[in-house]
């Protein structure tokens, strides 16, 4: 079964850690990046191209991170504690193509926050996540996989929202037609997609009082682009609801991604290739 699959691999795997501080901004992602050295004593080093990165917008919010590499197994560094803390998806970049599971995000363990990257590919992947601080009604993570029907996460209430922490491939994300996304009906909040092959998504929910708006954007092939999502006068947050496309490029720049421009105040997202991204703003 696929969950069992990439649970082993997941939690019986020793976090590595590395940890590298940006400022204004998402700093690029480069081979060459060094950084103070975190790693517990019982784990092996990180690989040489594994970089943490970090920024803070100054909106009240529980942290901005991205990790990426091109090395195989799982590397993953605690981003900090999972009390009164949310934190999901907020960008894919790169390759999830591959003949084994490769997979991307971040998880709860331990009582912290993980965020991860696990691949047999030896090709560029990187994900992004953002963290909110509340935890109300948070709800469990709920993993969805193709051929399956769609999974609840749970009822719909006035200030409940969903959103991805993870996305798994093996064969899945390889078409312009692939997607997972959640959404709800008005009544229920459900996680689902259409996949060609194997691969699915990981969401959950929490409490979070006002919806900011929630935006679906396609790139052209070839090209990319970026386009404003909510305005930001302090206190709101963005990350993803949904990606799709085919992600088989290796290119830490190749994807799906949200991010904050302190020079608009706007929160953007940026897509490229064919790549869909569901993106919805909460404060």
């Amino acid at each position: 079964m696929h969950t069992n699959h990439f649970a082993r691999k997941l939690f019986l795997a020793a976090p590595l850690c590395l940890f590298a501080v940006g400022c204004g901004g998402d700093p690029m992602m480069d081979g060459s990046m060094t950084g103070e050295g975190a790693t517990e004593a019982a784990a092996p080093a990180a690989p040489e191209d594994a970089a943490l990165g970090t920024s803070e917008q100054g909106i009240g919010l529980g942290g901005t991170y991205w990790w990426g590499t091109s090395a195989n197994g799982l590397t993953s560094t605690t981003i900090g504690t999972a009390t009164n803390r949310t934190c999901f998806l907020r960008g894919i970049r790169g390759n999830l193509k591959g003949t084994s599971w490769a997979g991307a995000g971040v998880f709860q363990y331990a009582g912290n926050w993980e965020i991860f990257i696990n691949q047999s590919n030896s090709k560029a992947l990187r994900t992004d996540v953002q963290c909110i601080n509340t935890a109300t009604n948070r709800t469990p993570e709920v993993s969805w996989y193709d051929g399956q029907a769609a999974k609840l996460l749970g009822a719909v209430t006035s200030a409940r929202r969903c959103f991805l922490t993870q996305v798994e491939a093996a064969g899945g994300f390889t078409a312009n037609t692939d997607y997972a996304r959640v959404w709800n009906d008005g009544y229920n909040w459900y996680l689902g997609g259409n996949l060609g092959a194997a691969g699915g998504a990981r969401a959950r929910c929490v409490d979070v009082p006002q919806d900011a708006g929630g935006w679906q954007w396609i790139a052209g092939n070839p090209g990319t682009f970026t386009h404003n999502l909510a305005y930001d006068p302090g206190g709101v947050a963005c990350m993803l609801s949904g990606i799709g496309g085919n992600f088989s490029t290796s290119n830490y720049d190749d994807g799906v991604t949200i991010d904050y421009n302190a020079g608009t105040r706007y929160w953007e997202m940026t897509v490229s290739n064919s790549k869909r991204g569901w993106g919805n703003c909460v404060k």
